[in-house]
């Protein structure tokens, strides 16, 4: 009888000896390789529900949409000094265009670089401030100038930068608001048929009624992104634009090549775009 209870006792040891050696080894089974091995193939950690509802929340904030499909041109003025920001403001991969300063030692770069992936270029022509401080560009043209000088100094302007379709006046808030001068620019921009972006650097520009009786065409700003360039003001004025288009069908907006302006754009653009906004060239516009 003693035996008998013994071995038992050895048998119900042994089972549950080998029991629980099982159930280890099929705990490590399962868990050992994947500590080890991860497949390329793996499939990624789902999101919670609450990680997928923030990563779509827009940072864009509500309102009153008159158009469903508005058209924004952005304009970016002042390439030609460098290329440090040109990359970052074509791989945003919305229309953007290019204006480029002329005699600049990275005019042409910048008008073949742009040019080659696909995106319009103007001339951003020098043209006289008030503001007689201000150091002007080489290249400026200036109402004290004869209708020779102005026509010669036009030329070699234009002709300095490759693949433009057409111009904007950089400063030019005292030649913009003189009819001889912009009369003798339309004309020769005429004879190329391109078209003239008005920056709208003064509130008395005659360019306007100057463009339609010189025969071209013509746009004009609605909204300067980076006057001020805080990044603060820079967003501000982006959804300022934003309004704008929704609320009339289209804006014209004017930033500079600057570090700020090209960051709150890649911020703003796609987004815009998400929601309906189409991104256009200038000119697409004619008003």
């Amino acid at each position: 009888m003693q035996n008998k209870k013994t071995y038992n006792k050895r048998y119900i040891v042994i089972v549950a000896a080998i029991a629980v050696a099982l159930v280890i080894g099929f705990m490590m089974g399962r868990a050992g390789p994947a500590l080890k091995y991860k497949s390329k193939n793996s499939v990624p950690v789902k999101k919670t529900v609450t990680q997928v509802i923030e990563a779509k929340k827009s940072v864009l904030p509500r309102i009153t949409k008159k158009f469903a499909n508005p058209k924004i041109a952005v304009v970016i003025d002042d390439f030609g000094y460098n290329i440090n920001n040109l990359e970052k403001f074509l791989d945003i991969g919305e229309s953007i265009t290019l204006s480029i300063l002329p005699n600049k030692r990275y005019s042409t770069k910048v008008a073949e670089t742009a040019h080659s992936r696909g995106y319009e270029t103007i001339l951003h022509l020098p043209l006289e401030p008030k503001d007689g401080s201000v150091e002007e560009e080489p290249g400026t043209i200036k109402s004290s100038m004869s209708d020779s000088q102005i026509i010669l100094r036009l030329k070699e302007d234009l002709d300095s930068v490759p693949y433009i379709n057409g111009v904007s006046n950089h400063m030019g808030s005292k030649s913009t608001e003189e009819s001889r001068l912009m009369s003798m620019v339309f004309g020769e921009l005429k004879n190329r048929k391109i078209f003239f972006f008005d920056s709208l650097t003064s509130a008395n520009s005659v360019c306007r009624d100057v463009a339609k009786s010189s025969g071209i065409r013509y746009a004009r700003r609605d909204v300067f992104l980076d006057i001020p360039g805080e990044p603060a003001d820079i967003e501000r004025k982006i959804l300022e634009t934003r309004r704008l288009a929704f609320r009339k069908g289209y804006a014209i907006a004017v930033g500079h090549d600057k570090h700020n302006t090209v960051i709150a754009l890649k911020k703003f653009m796609p987004e815009m775009a998400s929601e309906g906004v189409k991104f256009v060239y200038i000119s697409d516009f004619e008003k």
